[in-house]
């Protein structure tokens, strides 16, 4: 919590505390002296709240700044338990030598008071340690997402590279000046993945675009053009996504669609709507169950406490395998802006 605000509060509570002190003893003035059948006298108020306050400011930072500072948290109702006992002795043995008898109802006054401003010190400091431990809980938690996703990036990021270096070196032969291209493609992507995702949030229509590069690259080892159908419904433009989300799917997709002449192969499809973006991939695999494509593999798995991590409960993936076809559905519920 900012200083600023603890001095608003500070300054708010001996704002109320006073208001409080001048209407409870005002309203007693006024019952005496409706008993007693005199005039209310209001200085006896101000001068009650005179000696109150500076009284009441001792006892409040006391406690504020002693008992619930040094007195370790599990022993401190106890040691505020044993101040009152040894308190209330006390007062009686002030209140006998003052009047010469003692009024039970004068030293319950007496400790209201005493009770009220140690309470709200106690009470004050305890609610801004609260507040201190969540944010620095929040900050380590931050910190440990953080932290967990940057290790899920550099465990998933090693697979692309690899395999988009092999496409290329396929080319380099034969087809020097397409290989040329695509290795520009790559340099691209590199400096998508390295530079421009290393944010919480990108733009939806960027991570689409990357897609696009990765497909084309994907595509150098076949000749067969409609391998792969890539479809997009909506809007992405306004939209934003944590990114590198889709990609380890469709890598998976290509990695085991191990028959390149099948025509649409590989389906992959984008249905982006207000607040949702929905992803679509289902890959052919003939020998699916030799060949389990990853459904509960490492991969699978980092892809997962990545989701868990970023969207928590806002997104729904579900895999499965069905005849010759691999599928994965993944819904995601898009941030406000």
């Amino acid at each position: 919590m900012k200083k600023s605000i603890q001095i608003m509060f500070h300054i708010l509570f001996w704002v109320f505390s006073s208001l409080l002190i001048v209407l409870v003893f005002q309203l007693l003035n006024l019952m005496t002296a409706v008993l007693g059948g005199q005039m209310p006298n209001f200085q006896e108020t101000i001068k009650v709240l005179l000696w109150t306050v500076p009284v009441g400011a001792c006892l409040f930072y006391i406690s504020y700044f002693t008992l619930s500072f040094f007195i370790k948290r599990p022993i401190r109702f106890i040691w505020i338990g044993l101040l009152y006992v040894l308190l209330i002795p006390f007062l009686i043995i002030f209140e006998y030598h003052d009047s010469g008898n003692v009024d039970f109802l004068e030293i319950l006054i007496l400790l209201l008071p005493i009770t009220y401003f140690n309470l709200f010190g106690f009470l004050f400091k305890t609610f801004i340690e609260w507040i201190k431990d969540r944010k620095i809980k929040a900050e380590l938690e931050k910190d440990k997402i953080a932290s967990q996703l940057e290790l899920l990036k550099s465990q998933i990021n090693p697979h692309f590279l690899f395999n988009s270096l092999n496409n290329i070196d396929v080319l380099i032969q034969d087809e020097s000046q397409k290989a040329s291209e695509y290795l520009k493609k790559l340099t691209e992507i590199l400096r998508f993945m390295l530079y421009e995702s290393n944010t919480d949030r990108i733009p939806l229509i960027e991570e689409i675009e990357y897609i696009k590069k990765y497909i084309d690259l994907q595509k150098i080892r076949t000749s067969n053009d409609n391998f792969v159908k890539f479809e997009i419904s909506g809007n992405a433009s306004g939209k934003n996504i944590a990114p590198m989300i889709f990609i380890h799917f469709i890598e998976n997709a290509f990695k085991y669609s191990i028959n390149k002449k099948i025509e649409n192969a590989i389906n992959i499809r984008f249905d982006i709507s207000e607040n949702q973006v929905s992803f679509f991939c289902k890959n052919h695999n003939k020998t699916l169950n030799d060949t389990n494509p990853d459904k509960n593999g490492l991969g699978i798995k980092l892809i997962k406490q990545k989701l868990d991590l970023i969207y928590k409960k806002a997104y729904a993936l579900n895999v499965k395998e069905e005849d010759n076809w691999y599928i994965v559905n993944l819904e995601i519920q898009l941030d406000e802006h």
